[in-house]
């Protein structure tokens, strides 16, 4: 894709990113349970998540970071979730090292959002055990974006002009390009 900005958004789960990988042109979220586990892909995703017949996949985190920084080669913007459970990943030197030189931009709602997130969690169909988990994490998540250096950040609302992720990146500057023909980039 030549000299243009890569920009890798860690933002919280339930924003947009999927839907955002249908909209726009140059955008790509590979999960990063299709990399720690080992489970049955006919399984729909939402179903998958906290699914307690999934197997640990010995390559991970190897596997995840690697596609992780070849989706940035290959796309403007990559978007991975941001739980309690990655973010040390993130934060780690060998994840660093693999995205040195893009723009790492933390997405989070504000905190007193969590029950609309709840109902659209339990909307889409995850299961209780996945919701309870964001459940328990979610204080986690608002002190990581508020105390995190190093990061931009933006708001997510699920409400107003700028809502869902993609409202709240534009309104943060980051330019995104609509896709006419409605490919899902995640399925790459």
């Amino acid at each position: 894709m030549g000299n243009k900005e890569k920009i890798l958004v860690l933002a919280y789960v339930g924003t947009g990113k999927t839907e955002m990988t249908k909209r726009y042109k140059g955008v790509y979220n590979p999960s990063s349970d299709d990399y720690r586990y080992t489970y049955d892909k006919n399984i729909p995703i939402e179903q998958r998540k906290s699914n307690p017949n999934r197997v640990a996949n010995p390559d991970f985190p190897g596997n995840f970071i690697k596609v992780v920084a070849e989706g940035l080669e290959n796309n403007e913007i990559v978007l991975l979730a941001l739980t309690q459970k990655l973010f040390p990943l993130y934060e780690s030197e060998e994840f660093k090292d693999k995205v040195r030189g893009a723009r790492i931009i933390l997405a989070c709602p504000p905190k007193e959002n969590f029950g609309e997130y709840e109902m659209l969690f339990e909307a889409r169909g995850n299961s209780e055990t996945f919701i309870e988990n964001r459940r328990k994490e979610f204080p986690f998540i608002i002190d990581v974006f508020e105390n995190a250096q190093g990061y931009e950040k933006v708001v997510v609302q699920q409400s107003g002009q700028h809502k869902f992720l993609d409202g709240a990146l534009i309104k943060h500057g980051i330019k995104l390009q609509k896709n006419l023909n409605g490919l899902c980039n995640e399925e790459k």
